[in-house]
């Protein structure tokens, strides 16, 4: 059973064995190919388990299961052992080397394969310090996630969904990873803001202090690097990243807004501030007239009181603001103020 399971593990893996050498040549006919056919099934399954870098020690499992089995205490009743006809051989060497093989391919997961993860509810921004010390602040409605052997690896590596700060502790021989829905974000040690949703087209990366770079998956020659006061994108398009950089004066400062809940616009447009509703709060902006957008104030907007706002807004505007639902509000004017 032993030779058996080794030949198959080593032929799938592509290791080079005899070309004449055939599993049912060894006497099962039929049967032992129906075998083969069962453990190549779990085989191909374990392959869609873990991603590329997973490779199972065979050899160490294999030992590990022999000596479970030698340790495992005897039964101190017996029973008559019964021969088994050679169909009914090969049916319960089936059974037998599928649980085998499962063994060998997962038993060596556990250890490698558990991840620890940080999520937050709609109403939630939660810090996470890392085991390398770096600080991480989760916005609302994110998850991050990373391996628990974190800080034992040449790459400290995570994975982000929806919105965070990153403070990287700096470590020039272990650079910092951060995988989205549409890239990698490298750094050696920043402060930056990440926002990675799977519903949006990209992912923006406003760096505060530091230099990051931007990839795609595929770690192919494509990279740019975003310095300080600037701001990156990693977008998804037909199946393509595409990346840019533009300056972080045309932009809001998100990496404050939605920790503060409140942002200072000077001489800024009111198609920003339909923005930054937009994005972190329950609530929407509507212009009667699409020039208002362009209109610039220099104004405070609180997110947890927008309606407050809104209104002192209206006023220095001389705008007319209607609260046309209980999430919607409509500035109604016709001209910006000079």
């Amino acid at each position: 059973m032993e030779k058996m399971i080794r030949f198959l593990v080593r032929q799938w893996k592509g290791e080079e064995i005899d070309p004449q050498t055939k599993l049912h040549d060894s006497g099962g006919g039929a049967d032992a190919a129906a075998l083969e056919k069962d453990v190549k099934k779990i085989w191909d399954s374990a392959g869609k388990y873990k991603e590329k870098a997973f490779e199972p020690d065979v050899d160490a499992n294999w030992q590990k299961f022999k000596n479970r089995i030698q340790s495992a205490p005897l039964e101190a009743e017996t029973t008559p052992v019964r021969r088994l006809v050679p169909r009914y051989w090969w049916a319960a060497a089936s059974i037998a080397a599928i649980a085998l093989v499962s063994w060998l391919v997962f038993g060596s997961m556990g250890a490698d394969s558990a991840a620890k993860t940080f999520a937050t509810n709609s109403r939630q921004i939660k810090k996470v310090v890392l085991p390398d010390q770096s600080v991480v602040w989760l916005n609302s409605n994110s998850e991050i996630s990373f391996d628990e052997n974190f800080n034992r690896r040449n790459l400290r590596n995570v994975k982000l969904r929806g919105e965070a700060f990153f403070e990287v502790k700096p470590n020039a021989a272990r650079p910092f990873q951060i995988e989205t829905p549409h890239g990698l974000i490298e750094v050696l040690g920043t402060s930056f803001n990440v926002r990675g949703l799977k519903i949006e087209t990209q992912t923006e990366v406003q760096v505060m202090h530091g230099l990051v770079a931007l990839m795609n998956k595929e770690q192919d020659s494509k990279r740019i690097e975003v310095p300080a006061n600037f701001v990156g994108y990693i977008s998804a398009d037909a199946g393509r990243l595409n990346k840019e950089i533009v300056q972080n004066t045309k932009v809001f400062a998100s990496t404050q807004v939605w920790r503060t809940r409140k942002i200072n616009l000077e001489q800024r447009t009111l198609a920003e501030a339909q923005e930054i509703m937009r994005r972190y709060t329950d609530k929407r902006l509507e212009f009667s007239d699409p020039r208002l957008a362009n209109c610039i104030f220099t104004w405070t907007l609180q997110l947890d009181k927008p309606e407050a706002s809104l209104q002192l807004l209206a006023q220095s505007g001389n705008f007319h603001l209607e609260k046309t639902t209980s999430t919607v509000f409509r500035l109604e004017g016709k001209a910006c103020p000079k």
